[in-house]
């Protein structure tokens, strides 16, 4: 090929290329000016649709609030019911019922960011507390089986259930059923509990509660069995004469009464105090399933008996008592109960094992 032929090839190479990066350049320009026509319409369009609908996007808002501050009253409402017998997170529990008061508050002054995120710290923390009472109730379960359990009485009953944190060391009082029959406990340290006023009193208050839903075969004060196993085997060994004292006692209270001679009377007459005695002691017993007689431990006292009624007769035994006071003014009737039937059926712990005694 000659120069000239060459060099004319070249340059018409040269400017087949340029002709190329002509139109590739336009073909960009035209491409990145429909790119930034689009976007402008698009954002022409947002515009107007804001400037066109704020109403509809404050309704939008509102109806989000709306729906945040349901869902978090559903939320405190569930964690509310799931956690009411639990002590381990009250000051979550309140901070929340805080946080839905304050939800209410921003709704109603049109404050519907932060009613949302209220709603979505209250679920937090919901699921915060929720934590902390399936940790503390593992650590509490482990402790469960190492500390020993104070013995209050035996029950009816073939489930867990709990009677509030009532015992002498503010913990709770709980069942733990063998078949159909339970003892109610609550934890407590191995130790010997002193036989003081306070800590009667608080047995006592223990029992009283128990009575209101169920008969009870009460237990000797200050009983305390070592752990949840030992306390199983006991019942059931006892099984079958714990289930007697329950159908012995079967609905039934006790009720004490003493007779005693009043202060500016002399009732010299052995005879006369002994009928007088025994027309109490019948009268009442007619409307008793069953008695027993105590000890007179003072002069004056000329009856001293426990009476085992059905607790829909207590009120029908009552006003025995009160005829019976107005028939012998002589006497003062001192009356007391409902307690637990004590003088009737009673368990108590010792070297062979759980001892049910009953009388009757």
């Amino acid at each position: 090929m000659s120069k000239e032929k060459y060099e004319e090839l070249r340059r018409k190479r040269f400017r087949e290329r340029e002709e190329r990066f002509k139109k590739e350049g336009k073909r960009i320009r035209e491409q990145n000016l429909a790119i930034w026509q689009r976007r402008w319409i698009e954002a022409a369009k947002r515009k107007m649709q804001i400037q066109a609908q704020p109403f509809l996007d404050k309704k939008s808002e509102q109806e989000k609030a709306r729906k945040a501050i349901r869902n978090a009253r559903m939320i405190a409402q569930k964690i509310e019911e799931q956690l009411k017998s639990s002590l381990y997170v009250p000051e979550i529990t309140k901070k929340i019922d805080e946080m839905m008061i304050e939800a209410d508050k921003s709704f109603d002054l049109k404050e519907y960011e932060n009613v949302v995120k209220l709603s979505h710290e209250v679920k937090e923390l919901a699921e915060k507390a929720k934590l902390e009472v399936s940790i503390k109730s593992a650590e509490k379960k482990r402790r469960r089986k190492e500390e020993g359990r104070y013995f209050y009485c035996i029950i009816p009953c073939n489930e867990e259930k709990t009677f509030g944190n009532l015992d002498m060391n503010n913990e709770k009082v709980y069942t733990i059923p063998y078949r159909n029959v339970a003892a109610v406990v609550s934890e407590s340290p191995m130790k010997d509990y002193e036989l003081t006023e306070d800590n009667m009193k608080r047995h006592e208050e223990v029992i009283r509660r128990v009575m209101e839903e169920h008969t009870v075969v009460p237990v000797e004060f200050g009983t305390v069995i070592q752990n949840e196993r030992i306390l199983k085997h006991l019942l059931k060994k006892a099984y079958n004469p714990v289930r007697e004292c329950l159908r012995l006692v079967d609905n039934m209270v006790e009720l004490g009464v003493k007779a005693v001679i009043n202060g500016d009377i002399v009732f010299a007459d052995s005879e006369k105090r002994n009928e007088c005695a025994t027309n109490i002691l019948e009268s009442l017993n007619n409307r008793a399933k069953q008695l027993v007689k105590s000890g007179l431990f003072s002069d004056r006292l000329i009856l001293n008996a426990s009476f085992l009624v059905n607790k829909e007769e207590i009120n029908t035994f009552s006003n025995e008592v009160t005829d019976l006071q107005e028939k012998y003014p002589m006497i003062k009737l001192l009356y007391s109960g409902p307690w637990a039937p004590y003088n009737f059926v009673r368990i108590r712990i010792g070297a062979e094992g759980m001892q049910v005694s009953k009388n009757g």
